[in-house]
């Protein structure tokens, strides 16, 4: 049997609904086209229970849940009441039964409160869902089923338990106010029946496979689906009804004010970053030029349209500069400060034109009123500001569209989404004008089209494609005093963040500029420097990826401080390769450094050299003067230079190989010395010339060739040759 995921089971629940509020503003409740759509519409309210438990049991954060919650029951208010005011009368919509609900859960959760303040909160929510929700305390009820029972026989079982008791109560009540009359509301028996259709939900429920599906209508979808089609639909009904077209014209233009004011809100409850304070400019200023356009529709002489029009106006000009600003931040473009007061000085000149055009009619020539069609119209003769003031409008737009499709071509993923929401907003409110210059609307300005639609568009920009702008917020809260380093670039290498340890670290830094500016961190992207030392400090370089839906969108750059870690590898590298006593390589580390250097064609000497008499200084001075003894010898061969490859064998043998030196009397010089400086360090000690070194020496060049083996065991020989001869002398063999 075939499987629904989320996005199937809301998609249904959307549908359903659509068709059940259809029902109730078009066709006859006692129907039977009615009454099959109102069964229909039954489907929504238990899935939505269903996943506000789900989701409830998943979020990460579920004050923020709550929050997103009454924001949307919010803005839900005034479309529901514009639909179902006569029906519901004070009740509230879906979305406040299902945030009492989510409320609920919240109670039962918390574990700091005790149990009767559970007890006061949860019938506190009951008692406001019996007295103003929509479908009285039963979204609570669902919910907590859907929460608490895990087993679905057992969550339907609940379901259709809870759902027939509803049914019989309302039966028995609305024959009980048959006889008494309790409620103005005069139901026959079976007007509620409809109910039953709650149960129905079960059978896809079911068939739900814990899978998100493909999100092809967006995560809060139904949130904002839910206001929008009752302003569709009161509009519908509206014109059923007969509504004069100046009715619709107005309303028109105050719901596009009302989802202005939504989008405004949403903007303000997104998470802080660097483009809210933009996007915030750019829908205040649409709110701005709305709220004018409705004064002015709804004003009845020429005073109260020129006012408007100021209002208008001012809004405008904002809103070049909003976009400015706002395709700065996207575009992650330093925006230079004197743009911006080019942008104020002219926005200044013009309102100043506007304010004093009745005294010297720079902007409009004249101002009037059109009362010969269907409405109330104003009727501007413009001057020459007018038109400047449209060129310099079309500069800022075509500037900031051109700027965003140049941009698009080397972005992908939201990044490219976010741009193409900021160019369509551009586009926009200049749409308006262009229906009205077709003679469409009879001269009528509709603005209510442009910009409400440039508001959605821009706070999609934000709150929907605004994920790489939060990933830099989340570095910026979370290691901005940390002792990490932080930096966060786009696709193209561009920093849109960074932490004071990095400007610690590299030295001065800019926002917006390429970070192959700096050399040594054009480096570390191209991944060139794994560990840099700054400072006398060790530090690990760590360049990610950040990914959204499977694109990457940028780039962060950790840099973490391994000086105590690097210290610790760098002891321990020494205790596995030196010997502990003379700091000096031990034989295994010794034959591998050797047979490296050979491997690569290398020329030089192998010495062998062995302490004479020295069992003596072990007999007569003990063991730990043998170790000082061990030790000085093993600081002149330290003392050789880089050159040279020092190592203790065992006891008092030791191992030495002096790169590129092959020549007899260079060999000579190094064997003299070493006995030499090792008498140095003996000198005025109480075993002053009791020890000396002999030393054997064998080269490349010679029989032994390249072989670690040969070279080792001819230099013994040579060795076993000189102290044979005499000790304290040397033989190269």
């Amino acid at each position: 049997m075939k499987t629904l995921n989320r996005t199937q089971l809301k998609f249904i629940a959307i549908c359903a609904m659509l068709c059940d509020h259809f029902a109730w503003g078009f066709l006859d409740f006692y129907s039977v086209p009615g009454q099959i759509l109102h069964i229909i519409g039954r489907f929504t309210l238990p899935i939505m229970c269903f996943f506000i438990a789900e989701g409830f049991r998943h979020t990460s954060s579920r004050v923020e849940y709550i929050k997103r919650m009454v924001m949307f029951w919010i803005v839900a208010i005034i479309p529901f009441y514009l639909f179902f005011h006569e029906v519901y009368d004070y009740r509230q919509n879906i979305i406040f039964d299902l945030l009492l609900g989510l409320l609920m859960l919240a109670v039962l959760e918390n574990k700091k409160l005790k149990l009767w303040q559970k007890i006061s909160l949860g019938t506190l929510l009951f008692v406001t869902s019996a007295l103003i929700g929509g479908w009285v305390i039963m979204p609570i009820l669902y919910i907590l089923v859907f929460y608490y029972v895990r087993d679905f026989k057992k969550q339907a079982a609940w379901i259709c338990g809870l759902t027939v008791a509803l049914e019989v109560f309302l039966v028995v009540a609305i024959w009980l106010n048959g006889i008494w009359h309790f409620s103005h509301y005069d139901w026959p028996w079976y007007d509620k029946l409809y109910f039953l259709g709650f149960m129905l939900p079960l059978l896809l429920l079911k068939r739900y496979n814990g899978e998100k599906g493909k999100d092809i209508i967006g995560k809060y979808f139904f949130y904002l689906f839910y206001p929008a089609h009752f302003l569709v639909l009161a509009a519908g009904k509206a014109v059923v009804a007969g509504c004069t077209i100046y009715e619709i014209y107005v309303t028109c233009h105050i719901i596009s004010l009302l989802v202005c004011l939504g989008i405004l809100l949403l903007v303000i409850l997104a998470k802080p970053s660097r483009g809210q304070n933009a996007t915030l400019l750019l829908v205040l200023s649409g709110c701005i030029y709305l709220f004018g356009f409705c004064v002015e529709i709804i004003s009845g002489d020429v005073h109260g349209f020129y006012a408007a029009t100021v209002v208008q106006y001012f809004g405008e000009c904002l809103l070049m500069m909003g976009f400015t600003y706002f395709v700065g931040e996207m575009c992650h473009k330093e925006v230079p400060g004197y743009l911006y007061a080019l942008e104020g000085l002219c926005s200044i000149g013009i309102m100043w034109m506007l304010f004093t055009t009745r005294e010297n009619q720079f902007f409009y020539a004249s101002i009037e009123a059109d009362a010969s069609g269907p409405f109330p119209r104003l009727v501007l003769v413009h001057g020459w500001g007018f038109w400047i003031f449209v060129l310099y409008m079309a500069i800022i737009c075509v500037s900031c569209f051109v700027v965003c499709i140049w941009e698009m071509r080397r972005l992908v993923g939201v990044e490219r989404k976010r741009l193409l929401c900021t160019a369509c907003a551009i586009v926009c409110p200049w749409i308006p004008n262009f229906i009205r210059n077709t003679g469409i609307t009879g001269g009528y300005e509709v603005p209510f089209i442009g910009l409400a639609g440039a508001v959605i568009l821009v706070g999609m920009a934000l709150i929907k494609y605004g994920y790489f702008d939060s990933i830099a917020l989340a570095g910026e809260n979370a290691l901005k005093h940390g002792t990490e380093g932080i930096m966060v670039t786009n696709t193209n290498h561009i920093i849109t963040y960074y932490n004071k340890r990095m400007e610690e670290m590299f030295g001065q830094l800019s926002l917006k500029k390429n970070v192959y500016e700096n050399k040594i961190l054009g480096d570390i992207f191209e991944g060139n420097i794994r560990t840099l030392e700054i400072k006398g400090r060790m530090y690990e370089m760590r360049v990610e990826s950040l990914k959204e839906g499977g694109c990457v969108q940028g780039y962060m750059l950790w840099v973490f401080d391994i000086t105590k870690h690097h210290d610790m590898l760098m002891k321990l590298n020494t205790l596995a390769n030196r010997d502990s006593l003379t700091g000096i390589y031990n034989r295994s580390c010794f034959k591998n450094l050797l047979e490296t250097y050979l491997e690569k064609k290398g020329d030089g000497a192998f010495f062998m050299m062995d302490l004479d008499n020295f069992k003596q200084i072990n007999d007569r001075f003990g063991h730990q003067t043998g170790d000082e003894v061990l030790a000085k010898f093993g600081q002149v061969l330290l003392e050789l230079g880089e050159e040279a490859i020092p190592c203790r064998i065992g006891g008092d043998e030791f191992g030495l190989f002096c790169k590129n030196i092959t020549n007899t009397k260079e060999l000579e010089n190094v064997a003299v010395r070493i006995a030499e400086e090792f008498q140095k360090k003996l000198s005025g000690e109480k075993y002053d010339g009791i020890t000396t070194v002999s030393l054997g020496i064998t080269r490349t060049m010679d029989a032994a060739g390249r072989d670690f083996e040969k070279l080792y065991s001819n230099a013994d020989k040579a060795l076993y040759v000189a102290k044979n001869r005499s000790k304290n002398t040397y033989y190269i063999l």
